[in-house]
């Protein structure tokens, strides 16, 4: 399986960009990276759910040094695995990871002594970390060559995975708590608008529109909004709500730089 192929599988059976649109921005990310002209990238993801193999890892370009770090939560024991169904049957030869940082909430354990990454790649891990700011003093010991650092996450998720579910971070809360570590904003991109959020929520409650009693709500969803919804949830002038202050996305990248 090439490049290409491994990315629309990712897409279409994994993230499922079709239902959650917010993903796309992730993957579109993934393919401009080599610009940050980095020479060693560490990918913190949640390995344990897959067996300890890396998906991101195969959607970045091979000419760079990598290394997957397994972000485990308290409880990731009990877990490992769970998600390995979606990428078990696939023909492709995945990258485990040798690394480790454990969150146990009131401080992380590790196996690194000293990684010379100078980019670290967080996606759609954020809203798992317990505290950022406790797992910053962390990286800054174990990566002291780290020149960037990218994150991905949601503004709008259902609380999942619990009770290993944290925080719904924003862009200007992320800025403030990195100046602490000397990281500066140079690229934030957000995506979706109060229409894609609408239809996250109806994604979610699928489950609970199969109750007899909510049988109009589901019928008027699919043969009338759905469609509807679909043709504005990706325009940008819809994010802005009417107030001067305020507007909907449903999720963000951002990248930092530290300062010289």
């Amino acid at each position: 399986m090439n490049k290409k192929d491994y990315t629309n599988f990712l897409k279409k059976n994994v993230f499922k960009i079709d239902e959650y649109n917010q993903f796309n921005l992730m993957f579109d990310d993934f393919k401009n990276f080599n610009k940050l002209n980095y020479k060693h990238c560490a990918i913190l993801e949640r390995n344990y759910m897959y067996n300890n193999k890396s998906i991101f890892a195969p959607l970045l370009d091979k000419k760079n040094k990598l290394t997957s770090i397994d972000f485990r939560i308290d409880q990731s024991h009990k877990r490992i695995g769970i998600q390995n169904n979606f990428i078990k049957n696939i023909n492709y030869k995945f990258i485990e990871s040798e690394f480790y940082i454990q969150d146990l909430e009131n401080k992380y354990l590790s196996n690194i002594k000293k990684l010379d990454n100078d980019l670290l790649l967080i996606p759609n891990s954020l809203h798992h970390i317990s505290n950022l700011n406790l797992l910053m003093k962390k990286i800054s010991i174990l990566m002291p060559k780290l020149k960037y650092i990218y994150i991905f996450d949601s503004y709008l998720r259902e609380s999942h995975q619990a009770p290993n579910d944290y925080c719904r971070y924003t862009t200007f809360a992320l800025e403030t708590l990195m100046k602490l570590y000397n990281y500066k904003s140079i690229k934030i991109n957000e995506t979706g608008n109060i229409f894609d959020a609408i239809m996250y929520l109806f994604s979610q409650s699928k489950n609970l529109l199969k109750n007899k009693e909510l049988k109009k709500i589901k019928l008027i969803y699919e043969n009338e909004l759905m469609n509807e919804l679909k043709k504005e949830r990706n325009k940008k002038k819809w994010a802005r709500l009417g107030r001067k202050y305020a507007k909907m996305n449903t999720a963000y990248s951002i990248i930092f730089k530290k300062n010289a």
